[in-house]
């Protein structure tokens, strides 16, 4: 398996991986999907959103994003980083079939090299409060509980990591 920065070829694969996901949660609220306008600014040439998949030989397995895209949040971020220059972590993917083989852990150790070489001040991210796992790797990556709010009538947690506070 290698793990490599998605490009704008590998748009329909990382939509296909979505939905083979959605279709095959249990609770489909676990999973925002991205929408079909979302994904061509994603995967567009020059975007500045950093995809990263691993493949196994040519099939997409998991995917882990850094989407610069935050207005969704805008009034929801706490008044200490309004004014600064924040990216989502999202599209946190596994095939069901490639679960507890610590791909997600992997694609985050290549996210966070991303970030800490970035010009950001703060990541957010979000999970549905019974997603063990995403909930779970968030904590473990420095990530602080910040609120609980409804996007898309999906309810969230929202994550926030402060980017000054990262060794």
């Amino acid at each position: 398996m290698n793990i490599r920065r998605l490009t704008p070829a590998d748009r329909e694969a990382f939509m296909a991986l979505s939905a083979d996901i959605v279709e095959a949660l249990d609770n489909k609220d676990l999973l925002i999907p991205m929408t079909e306008e979302e994904a061509d600014a994603t995967f567009a040439e020059g975007s500045e959103d950093i995809a990263l998949g691993i493949f196994e030989d040519d099939r997409l397995v998991a995917t882990l994003c850094l989407l610069h895209d935050i207005s969704d949040y805008t009034e929801l971020l706490p008044v200490e980083y309004s004014d600064n220059k924040g990216s989502e972590v999202g599209e946190a993917m596994v095939r069901p079939s490639y679960r507890r083989m610590g791909l997600m852990n992997q694609l985050g150790v290549e996210l966070m090299k991303c970030i800490k070489n970035g010009r950001y001040d703060f990541i957010l991210a979000t999970a549905h409060p019974e997603n063990k796992a995403s909930n779970s790797w968030l904590n473990t990556n420095g990530f602080h509980l910040n609120s609980v709010f409804k996007r898309r009538a999906y309810t969230r947690n929202m994550y926030i990591l402060d980017i000054h506070n990262l060794k």
